[in-house]
């Protein structure tokens, strides 16, 4: 193996250790609320916990595993929003988000090093200017993690939001 393969695998390792850690971050807190906590929308706030969820899967799966991976999931990114649903629907859109993530990484090589243009029409990429040459798809995966990441701590706020106002008998 040539060192260059060498540091794609332990690059994937390192990213997919933090993908399952965030994934596991988001299965904690949906987990965490009663249905009626999931779909909750605070006075002060647009998205409730499922819209945000959704979203965030949805993304993953499409730069992750559709830009990066090369597996078609025909994201519309317009329709994760203003959603309701269900603990089990989310759930399972999580665990197809962990299998595609998890078989793109393990399917990084070299030339997932190397800057491609990117095609922003089914999404945005909104941290960063796009060079001329574009991104990496390995930017493409961090840039993505870090919107989980992002998005987990709107959905603490609201989480929090939530409890406070059951606590305080304000339902």
């Amino acid at each position: 193996m040539s060192q260059t393969d060498n540091a794609v695998k332990f690059l994937a390792s390192d990213l997919e250790a933090i993908a399952e850690a965030l994934l596991d971050d988001v299965e904690v807190l949906i987990n965490s609320l009663p249905e009626e906590g999931l779909n909750w929308i605070s006075p002060h706030m647009n998205n409730n916990i499922y819209t945000l969820t959704n979203h965030l899967l949805g993304s993953a799966r499409y730069w992750i595993g559709d830009r990066v991976g090369q597996i078609p999931t025909h994201r519309i990114r317009d329709e994760e929003f203003g959603r309701t649903g269900t603990l089990e629907e989310l759930k399972a859109f999580l665990a197809e988000t962990r299998n595609i993530t998890q078989r793109t990484l393990d399917g990084l090589t070299p030339n997932h090093l190397e800057p491609a243009p990117l095609d922003l029409s089914r999404g945005v990429l909104s941290w960063g200017t796009m060079p001329p040459g574009g991104r990496t798809p390995v930017w493409v995966i961090v840039h993505d993690l870090c919107h989980i990441a992002y998005t987990l701590g709107q959905m603490d706020r609201i989480r929090r939001l939530y409890e406070g106002m059951r606590e305080s008998g304000l339902q």
